[in-house]
This record gives C-alpha cells, structure tokens and sequence, in this order.
C-alpha cells in the first residue's frame, strides 16, 4: 500500500493509537513500553487549554505530540508517508484549524488528514464486525469520570445508500459515595445503571453491547451485566474509538472491507450540495464545490477561474434530499476592469459551522499584464 494508515483517539487525559495491519488486514492497537496501562498515551496537562485558548504555543505541542504517537508505531515511520484519522468526542473549528496546522508542521500532506467523532467510530468500528452483531440495533456505554454516556447505533434501510445514525442518550451522573458503605454505593450504581440501560433499550431489539472503561466489573455491576447478557453479546475494552479511526482512514483510502451501501448520518454532516456554473473545455455545465455527505468540518475546496465582466459570483445549493436549488450570490464590488477573460479569481469555500459556508474570493491578477489587486471578498452562506 505504502501508507500507513493510522486512528489516533485523542482525549483530554489520554490518547490512543492503531495502525493497519497489512498482513491481519485489521487495526492493531499498539502497545505503550513501561506504561502501566498499556495502550494509554498521556496526553500533556495543558495541550486542551491552551488550543482552545488559541495559544501560538500549543500548535508547537500538538504538533510534537503527535510526531510522538506516530513514533509509537515504527520509529521509522515518516509523517509525510502516513494518513492519519483524528477521533474526538466533539470537534469544532478550533480543533480543525489546530490539527491540520500540526500535520503541515511535522510535515503531512493535508490530504492525508482526516477528522471524524467518537460517535462516527463507534459506526465505523461495528460495521467492520461480523454483520451477525449489527442486525439490529448496537449500543454502547461509557464509563469515565464517575459517568457513563450512551449511544446508540441504528441502520435506515429505507434509503440507498442505507443511512447509519448513531444517537446519543442520556448521561448518568453517579454523584458521590458521601457516606454511604461499600456494599450500598454498588447497589446503587448498579440499580441506576440498570435503569439507564432499560431506558435506552425500551422495547428495541439489540444485537450487540460494546463497554467501555475500566470501571465495568462485577464486583458492583452485578444485575445491570446480568441483564445486558441477556440474548446480546457484550464486550467490554477501551480501544474501541481508536479501532474506529484506524478503520475510517482505511474506508478512506481503499482498504479493508467495502461499505458503499452504508452512509454515516449526522448532526455534523453537510446535507448540501454547492456548485457553480462553469464553462469547461467549451462545455458549460455544474462545477461541485462541496459534495454532501462529509462532515462539516472536513469540507472544503478551492477553485481558480477567468470571468468575463461578470460583477458577481453565484452559488447554487441543492439539498441531498431533493427540491429545488438555492441561490447565493456574492457581489463582486470594486472588480477591476480588464480586457477580455482576464479576470482571474481564487474562489475557497470552507464550511465554519453544519449550515455556514464561509466563501473567500481573491483578485489574483493576470500574469504580468495586470498584477493582482489584492481585493478580497467574503460572504457566509446560510446552507
């Protein structure tokens, strides 16, 4: 292949890391030497503060951090040879921005960085499992913090390609032992436990039940496990999301097993189409900017082209569930005026939120002839 293909599950305490194992064709979780937990990087103190403080300083330590992690794989693994799925919990436009300027920094090509949430891997880490375990619905729980979060995966074949969901359900917050004894806080916690998994599952059908966190065992889990066990399989682990991400970044570049008739659905993913109309090679037709169906956070394209007097640019946006197109147009106010088609513009359009498309066009000149004007213009777009 080349590549190595890499999921690295990044956290506020800890990371993790899988790679593509060419001859199991499966993500192997690699092993941290004289960790006591095995599979845990610690992640440094202060590397979530300070970027999301917009710190100049902790792109320097994602950056060494992540050239780190990489380093846990093959010491002789080159950044510029890898592609690299990041899995978070959430992602916003600040993590976005941080961890594609990280790569640049240790020398990736940004096509080989990919982004997607711990939800997305839950998908992706069940729907390379035996089908047997996803027929019908998949949940999973986890543990952390004196918490456990559940999602939920389903499968909506009434639609092709086949639109997998995976929804969060409520939180449940132990609070604290106060004074309680040993043998009443775990009847308590599993009594709660045992009520949030009847809530989720209410009157579904489950094929499969993932755990994870340490913090599972039957020394106080004891009717909750016992109820979970019942016609499902369980299974129980902590390195399910990064599993997740190394199997996204395979999906992505070709390997492993093949999922054209299965499209992740999400709160994070673009459900609009953006094009021009372009004449290319002396046929005018639809040129794609944004394709639906990526996370938001992921989507972005540039474009170079000549305009002919033209004093605005316009955007069609076409809803992947149908109807018609809209409109956008974007005045081109102050455009320099210039002999024939020579008038070239940079055009980049990045999503900064689900349903906000920011669009930058850039007066790049005409070679020698008329030099670049320096007039930009930018409009969001409410898709």
């Amino acid at each position: 292949m080349g590549r190595t293909l890499i999921g690295l599950d990044l956290d506020r305490e800890n990371a993790q890391i899988s790679f593509y194992n060419e001859r199991s064709m499966e993500p192997e979780t690699v092993s941290i030497p004289d960790n006591g937990n095995r599979y845990l990087i610690p992640v440094p103190a202060d590397l979530f503060s300070l970027i999301e403080g917009s710190v100049e300083l902790g792109l320097m330590a994602l950056a060494n951090f992540l050239k780190t992690c990489i380093g846990y794989i093959r010491p002789a693994v080159n950044p510029r040879d890898a592609c690299l799925m990041v899995t978070m919990r959430e992602i916003d436009l600040t993590w976005a921005d941080a961890l594609r300027a990280a790569c640049q920094m240790i020398g990736m090509e940004p096509d080989n960085l990919f982004l997607q949430t711990h939800r997305e891997s839950f998908c992706c880490y069940t729907l390379n499992q035996r089908k047997d375990l996803w027929l019908q619905k998949t949940a999973l729980f986890e543990y952390e913090q004196g918490r456990i979060h559940a999602y939920v995966m389903s499968i909506d074949y009434g639609t092709k390609p086949a639109l997998v969901k995976a929804e969060e359900g409520k939180t449940l917050d132990f609070g604290t032992k106060g004074t309680r004894s040993d043998a009443q806080w775990n009847e308590r916690r599993d009594k709660l436990f045992l009520e949030m998994i009847q809530n989720t599952f209410q009157d579904d059908a489950f094929s499969c039940v993932y755990l994870i966190g340490d913090c599972f065992d039957k020394s106080w889990a004891v009717e909750s496990l016992q109820f979970l066990c019942r016609r499902r399989h369980v299974f129980q682990g902590r390195n399910l999301y990064t599993k997740g991400a190394c199997y996204g970044a395979m999906q992505r570049m070709g390997a492993g097993k093949k999922l054209d008739q299965y499209l992740y659905y999400s709160e994070d993913m673009v459900d609009t189409n953006l094009s021009m109309r372009m004449t290319m090679r002396g046929k005018t037709g639809s040129y794609s900017l944004i394709n639906a169906g990526v996370n938001w956070f992921e989507a972005e394209h540039s474009c170079e082209f000549l305009t002919d007097g033209e004093k605005e640019v316009v955007i069609y946006g076409k809803s992947m569930l149908g109807g018609e197109a809209d409109k956008y147009s974007i005045v081109l106010k102050d455009l320099p005026q210039r002999e024939g088609r020579t008038v070239r513009l940079l055009l980049h359009a990045r999503f900064i939120a689900r349903r906000r498309c920011k669009i930058t066009i850039r007066d790049l000149g005409f070679g020698e002839i008329y030099p670049a004007s320096g007039i930009v213009w930018e409009s969001v777009l409410e898709v």
